[in-house]
C-alpha cells in the first residue's frame, strides 16, 4: 500500500499587505493578469463588425482567454452595445443585442490566471461615422489619464473620487455607475475588500485599485478602466 502523496499548496502569485509597508512595485503575477485583460479587450474590440451580437464578442474574448491559459474569470465579461452600453454591472450579461452601423461597444474583462492573480480592464470602441461618440470617448480618456496622474500612495479613496468627479461634471458628463463610484479595490481572490472609490470612502489606497470612470454625455455612454498599484512610495499604472 502506497504512502500519502505530497501535495504542494497552490497560492496566489501576490499577496496584499495593507498599509505603507506594501511593496513599492506591482507583483509580477498581477502585471501578467492585467496584460492579458488588456489584450483580451483589444481582441474583442478589433473583432467588432455591424450585426455582431454581444454574445459573439463574449465568445471572441473567451476564445482568446482560453488560448492563453485562462480557465476562469472572477466575474462575467460585460459586453454592452447600444442601450446596453449604459449599464456595466455583473448582472447584465452578454445578450442578443446586435451592433448597429453607428454604435459604441463597451467591454469589461476579468481574467484569473493559473497562479491566482486577478485582472480587470475596460475599453470602448466607436463603430461607424459617429463623431459625437468619438469625442465623448476621447474626453473621458483624457479625464481618466488625469485621474491616474493624480494618484499618490495612501491617499483616501474619496479624494480621488472627488478629483475625477469634478472633471467629469466640468466636461458635461453624468456618472453612470449604479453604486456611484469610479472604481474599487482589488486583491488576488477578492474585489471590493476595501470598498469603492466613492464620495464616502475614507480608506487609504494601498495595493491594487481599479479606476474606471463610467459616464454619459448627450446620451452616449463611455467607460475606460485600468489598474493602479499604490506602492509604498510610488503609484504604477499596470
Amino acid at each position: 500500500m502506497s504512502g500519502p502523496v505530497a501535495v504542494k499548496r497552490i497560492t496566489p502569485a501576490w499577496s496584499y499587505k495593507p498599509g505603507p509597508d506594501v511593496s513599492d512595485t506591482p507583483p509580477p503575477g498581477l502585471v501578467r493578469a492585467q496584460a492579458l485583460a488588456r489584450q483580451a479587450c483589444a481582441v474583442g474590440l478589433a473583432a467588432l463588425e455591424p450585426g455582431m451580437t454581444e454574445q459573439d464578442i463574449d465568445l471572441v474574448v473567451s476564445d482568446f482567454l482560453a488560448r492563453n491559459g485562462i480557465e476562469h474569470v472572477w466575474t462575467i465579461t460585460v459586453v454592452g452595445l447600444g442601450e446596453n452600453a449604459k449599464v456595466c454591472f455583473p448582472t447584465n450579461g452578454p445578450g442578443a443585442m446586435k451592433a448597429a452601423e453607428r454604435d459604441v461597444l463597451m467591454l469589461d474583462v476579468h481574467p484569473i490566471t493559473p497562479d491566482g492573480s486577478w485582472g480587470d480592464c475596460t475599453r470602448c470602441r466607436v463603430l461607424g461615422d459617429y463623431p459625437e461618440a468619438r469625442t465623448a470617448l476621447a474626453d473621458l480618456e483624457r479625464i481618466h489619464a488625469k485621474t491616474l496622474d493624480s494618484c499618490r500612495p495612501g491617499m483616501p479613496a474619496k479624494e480621488l473620487f472627488g478629483f475625477c468627479h469634478e472633471l467629469l461634471v466640468a466636461d458635461g458628463f453624468v456618472l453612470l455607475d449604479l453604486l456611484g463610484n469610479i472604481g474599487h479595490s482589488l486583491t488576488a481572490g477578492a474585489a471590493y475588500l476595501h470598498n469603492f472609490i466613492d464620495a464616502g470612502n475614507d480608506a487609504p489606497m494601498w495595493g491594487a485599485w481599479a479606476i474606471e470612470p463610467f459616464a454619459s454625455r448627450d446620451d452616449i455612454a463611455v467607460k475606460v478602466e485600468d489598474l493602479v498599484w499604490f506602492g509604498r512610495d510610488t503609484c504604477t499604472v499596470i
